[in-house]
């Protein structure tokens, strides 16, 4: 094993020795085995977002106050639909309702009956819809056109942290995740459902989840050797066109089964996703950096350079992951990575998309 020599302070000598002392560099290998029904979908078969606007209420005098007047308006309209009359005005001191948005997706073959979850999102000035009861919504898709009816319990998943029974003078409770959106499992009930007619298909066309010209060429490859040469098609780097055979003609269903089973090996895009938050970073493959020499604030990074004083030193052939792991060991900052790993980029010496979310 070759070691390294590092022109720092022995601490910072030691943590990145323990680091790197056991890395041994292979060939990068960026694929991975999958089935085509994990990174495709079939075009047509997909969720669609449906919306629409109500009102929770049983609220804990933490709805909508004073001043969102559509809340009022609501309450107003609702109570004249059964019959109640009433104004604003005298709605004046309520503070257990508040306005929301509900959304949810409408799965792919849905059919009336079936539940899906909803999301209930405040947009007044309500502090919390925690245990609120959502009232009858109809929820919408673009055309217009009601698809499902909301109702039911909201959970918001958060609390108030009460660390004492009896608060002392100056307690201050925490609140824990957001109060004012939350989820109502199966609380929505569709109506109305989105039939694309796959039986009928000819053809089916396969839509990669992650766009790729090698992976699309590849899942062809791969269906064509299963069902049959000439099945297949690469019509871009996002889908592919597969023939239904006759022996499937009129069950396509089945035949959309069949084809997810099928193994083929993906190519893994060379992507680092930094998570500037929480000081996450993810790798994807054995990225390597070549030859390069970064300085940042009082970190210089030098890969197979002339050899200057107070810079590291690392070997050719060093990996993203082990730098990563080697400048978290001598404290290095998120930022200070970040920076890094971009300068490199922009060097020429790292061949990786860079994210940072």
């Amino acid at each position: 094993m070759n070691k390294k020599i590092f022109s720092i302070p022995l601490v910072f000598l030691l943590s990145l020795f323990w680091s790197l002392a056991a890395v041994i560099f292979f060939a990068p290998d960026f694929s991975s085995a999958a089935t085509v029904g994990n990174i495709t979908s079939v075009y047509g078969a997909m969720s669609n977002p449906i919306v629409g606007y109500g009102l929770v209420t049983g609220l804990d005098g933490t709805g909508d106050q004073w001043g969102v007047n559509v809340t009022q308006q609501s309450i107003v309209t609702m109570l004249s639909k059964l019959g109640i009359n009433t104004n604003e005005a005298s709605l004046y001191e309520i503070r257990d309702t508040a306005a929301v948005m509900v959304t949810a997706e409408l799965p792919p073959f849905a059919v009336p009956g079936e539940k899906i979850n909803v999301t209930v999102s405040a947009i007044g000035n309500a502090e919390s819809i925690e245990g609120g009861v959502l009232l009858m919504t109809p929820l919408k898709g673009p055309n217009g056109k009601v698809y499902a009816l909301a109702q039911g319990s909201v959970s918001t998943g958060g609390s108030v942290a009460a660390q004492n029974v009896m608060p002392l003078p100056g307690y201050v409770p925490v609140s824990q995740n957001f109060q004012t959106a939350g989820i109502i499992d199966n609380g929505g009930i569709v109506e109305k459902g989105v039939s694309i007619g796959l039986n009928s298909f000819k053809s089916v066309r396969l839509i990669l989840k992650n766009p790729s010209f090698t992976n699309s060429s590849r899942i062809a490859a791969a269906i064509n050797a299963k069902i049959g040469k000439g099945t297949a098609k690469p019509l871009n780097s996002a889908s592919v066109e597969v023939a239904v055979p006759a022996s499937y003609s009129g069950n396509v269903s089945q035949f959309v089964s069949v084809l997810n089973a099928i193994n083929v090996k993906t190519h893994s895009k060379a992507i680092i996703v930094i998570d500037e938050r929480s000081g996450t970073v993810v790798m994807g493959g054995n990225i390597k950096i070549n030859p390069v020499a970064v300085s940042n604030r009082n970190i210089t990074l030098k890969i197979n350079g002339k050899r200057t004083p107070n810079a590291f030193y690392l070997k050719k052939g060093l990996t993203v992951a082990k730098l990563v792991k080697a400048l978290n060991a001598v404290g290095a900052s998120t930022s200070s990575i970040i920076s890094m790993l971009e300068s490199i980029k922009a060097a020429g010496a790292l061949s990786a998309e860079i994210k940072v979310i």
